[in-house]
């Protein structure tokens, strides 16, 4: 992948995890697939990838500053490796590799931040709200290179991935192995999500979506605008009712 392209997606990547400690929500899988894909030029295998990650990210938080695998990185490189390899399977087996060891990434993170904690706590204790407010906000550098370098890099060298592309040609057992676990991450995310969903009161969305996606054909974008759609009408009637 050449420089550009690697910058702008890990610095929108930077972005969006500095953001999401202002906006709730902002930090997701999804989102990060789909600006992956639209860099590419997929938008579409983006929002596959992307959904797939988000839910095996499902159930995964910091509660207590637990560490947990960063599916943003993992969503980025999967959708980069199933593009280039053609393969959704072996896309999403590397973003969750990736996402695993983006958890590092996080812990050198927090590590980290503590010393710009530690001085903005020093800085209140003199009443220099100034110097407080710097420290906190220079923190984000810790977030800038613990997010930024590591999918940077790992973009620039991702070419390298061909060797293991022509390993699994080469090994048909691999291939069925990557298959096989392709397949069972999702189904396990979306196992969760659905424990998740209050699907006794919404089972008529879920039908919805599985007709016109088993019987009329609607990909997967199609089916994402469609759910916006039934989205804002389901809200805008619940609100007219408060009213």
């Amino acid at each position: 992948m050449n420089i550009g392209t690697a910058f702008i997606i890990a610095l929108t990547g930077t972005i969006v995890c500095w953001g999401a400690y202002h906006i709730s929500g902002l930090k997701s899988p999804l989102l990060m697939g789909v600006v992956t894909g639209l860099v590419i030029g997929n938008p579409e295998l983006g929002l596959t990838v992307g959904a797939a990650c988000s839910m095996m990210s499902v159930g995964f938080h910091t509660y207590g500053g637990a560490t947990v695998p960063n599916y943003n990185m993992g969503a980025v490189f999967g959708v980069v490796v199933a593009s280039q390899t053609g393969d959704y399977a072996q896309g999403i087996v590397v973003g969750s590799v990736v996402a695993l060891l983006g958890s590092w990434a996080d812990i050198i993170q927090g590590l980290w931040a503590n010393l710009f904690i530690h001085q903005a706590d020093k800085a209140l204790e003199e009443n220099n709200s100034k110097k407080m407010e710097f420290w906190h906000l220079f923190g984000f550098i810790t977030i800038a290179v613990t997010d930024f370098v590591p999918t940077f890099l790992g973009l620039l060298i991702i070419d390298k991935y061909q060797i293991i592309t022509d390993f699994v040609e080469k090994f048909a057992w691999a291939e069925a192995g990557l298959t096989v676990v392709g397949n069972i991450l999702p189904a396990v995310g979306f196992a969760l999500l659905l424990s998740f969903m209050d699907v006794k009161n919404f089972w008529w969305a879920m039908l919805l979506g599985y007709i016109f996606y088993g019987y009329l054909g609607l990909g997967t974008m199609g089916l994402c605008l469609l759910g916006i759609v039934v989205a804002f009408v389901y809200v805008t009637k619940i609100d007219k009712e408060g009213e």
